[in-house]
């Protein structure tokens, strides 16, 4: 299945270039019935497609150009939310920008023939003559003539640096930035194969990647930060803690490992040597994230607390390739199915559904809600303190992205499953088989088949728990299919900024892991 299907698609994309101006609906979280109180109106297949819609609607309406929420923004801006105070997310992170605009690409390569008659390649280029620009834009973490200044986590919605306190340098960015843009490259080259060969590659290619001119090449440039920084301190991805961090690891090692063939294809053997030799030390320092002790993985090295973090699974999403991208040397050291991270879901799964109150209240709960792994509103970590205005001592709430991204993790192992035609249960990812398949008999070390019971059961049950966390979605959108940054830990209602555009991209996403399991 595509993304939308290409006729859904395209009509969308059509009347949305038309519909751009209009002014957004209004968002009252605090209005109407709680969300304990809702009933489905209809299935979860067909509230997914509509709401596929409206997802797409509203993260475009954040992008310039022709979002209607982003009209004062530099083209190629792509803002975190429209909200501008209480609290002000009207600022384009590099992080968040590079992941969404990944779904975007993710867009265009599932169909870019459809997508050729959109402006999702307009703003596709505009996102990528943007970045160039901030690229070279001095700030306070640095300048670009010795690269520091790519570490600086936020620009203004104009494309001038912010200037404001902030925890920086955040080394994830330029990662990121580089491999949204090779995936660009990857997709574009699928379509016009004749471009690579053809007298006007060059110019074409130049801004993205130049053997010989970093300084005007984008992904080279930020190749060049993440092999000569990847071991020093930066701030998590939530912008709260320096140091060393799982998700920022993931997401540069992925980055040189695409990097290395990239810079092959344009015959930069010198530089693809180097992306080489620190993809393999930085491949080398990453078991360090794995906590014997706690039995799961940890989000920051050194650090006081837990280690649990939404983090970890979004490490490995946004550090694994494309759902479209086979090759075998961008196999990372932690995919979806890799036993560290199911047990570190797990581990996240089960605080996370004691700790919020609104996960034990569920309309439909039930006896069977007693399974050791089930979908749960997920936050960001235990210890969070952030309410989506400020700090308080009962703690932050759970997050859309994050429990969309659950269920892009389940998804993902049973595509895995089906496309490797064998389960390996072994003992460290005992716990999360045992709690997955709770009424199955699990032999550890046996490795299972598609004619195999359990290999049946655990397709079964991925999909049944990833639609779970999905299900979780839905009842805590508001009646107008609007996902903001969080949603109240007690009473269900969302909270924080309003119209995240990574929540949107996060769903987005799971969906389309969801599609590739059907």
């Amino acid at each position: 299945m595509t993304f939308l299907g290409p006729l859904v698609l395209a009509a969308y994309l059509v009347l949305y270039a038309f519909a751009h101006a209009i002014p957004p609906l209004p968002h009252n979280p605090g209005v109407g019935q709680s969300p304990l109180q809702q009933k489905p109106e209809c299935s979860l297949d067909k509230w997914l497609e509509k709401e596929q819609e409206i997802a797409i609607d509203n993260l475009l309406a954040n992008i310039a150009p022709g979002g209607r929420n982003v009209l004062d923004a530099a083209p190629g801006s792509v803002i975190a939310s429209p909200s501008r105070k209480h609290p002000n997310y009207y600022y384009q992170w590099v992080r968040d920008a590079a992941i969404t605009t990944s779904t975007l690409v993710d867009l265009y390569a599932d169909d870019p023939f459809v997508n050729l008659s959109s402006n999702v390649v307009a703003i596709l280029d505009a996102y990528a003559s943007l970045q160039y620009k901030l690229q070279h834009t001095s700030n306070p973490s640095g300048t670009f003539s010795d690269l520091s200044g790519l570490g600086e986590p936020k620009f203004e919605a104009d494309g001038s640096a912010f200037v404001g306190s902030w925890g920086r340098p955040q080394r994830d960015g330029p990662a990121l930035r580089a491999v949204t843009l090779m995936e660009y490259l990857r997709a574009y080259n699928a379509s016009n194969p004749s471009l690579w060969t053809s007298d006007d590659s060059e110019n074409w290619f130049t801004p993205f990647y130049h053997p010989s001119l970093p300084a005007n090449s984008i992904i080279k440039a930020d190749l060049e930060y993440v092999s000569h920084f990847w071991n020093r301190t930066g701030f998590d991805l939530w912008e709260e803690v320096e140091g060393l961090h799982f998700f920022t690891a993931m997401v540069q090692l992925r980055a040189l490992r695409e990097g290395v063939d990239l810079a092959l294809a344009f015959h930069d053997d010198g530089a693809a040597e180097w992306y080489r030799s620190q993809a393999d030390a930085l491949e080398n320092f990453l078991p360090a994230f794995w906590d014997p002790s706690k039995g799961h993985l940890i989000e920051t090295l050194d650090s006081s607390r837990s280690g649990l973090d939404c983090g970890l699974l979004l490490g490995s999403l946004h550090g694994s390739p494309a759902l479209n991208t086979t090759a075998a040397s961008l196999n990372p050291l932690y995919p979806p199915h890799s036993d560290e991270i199911l047990v570190s879901l797990l581990a996240l799964v089960r605080d996370q559904h004691v700790r919020f109150p609104i996960n034990s209240a569920s309309p439909s709960a039930s006896p069977e809600l007693t399974r050791p792994l089930k979908g749960v509103g997920l936050g960001r970590y235990p210890e969070d303190v952030y309410d989506g205005y400020g700090t308080k001592p009962a703690g932050g709430n759970p997050w859309f992205l994050c429990t969309s991204s659950a269920a892009e993790v389940l998804y993902r192992v049973s595509t895995h499953l089906q496309d490797s035609a064998q389960l390996s249960v072994t003992s460290r990812g005992m716990p999360f088989w045992e709690a997955l398949l709770a009424d199955v008999e699990l032999e550890p070390g046996r490795v299972y088949t598609p004619q195999d019971r359990v290999f049946k059961a655990a397709l079964e049950r991925l999909r049944v728990v990833g639609d779970e966390f999905l299900d979780v979605v839905r009842r805590h959108t508001d009646g107008e299919g609007r996902l903001s940054e969080q949603f109240d830990r007690v009473t269900g209602f969302e909270k924080g900024a309003r119209d995240l555009t990574w929540s949107y991209g996060a769903f987005l996403q799971a969906v389309r892991a969801r599609d590739r399991v059907v």
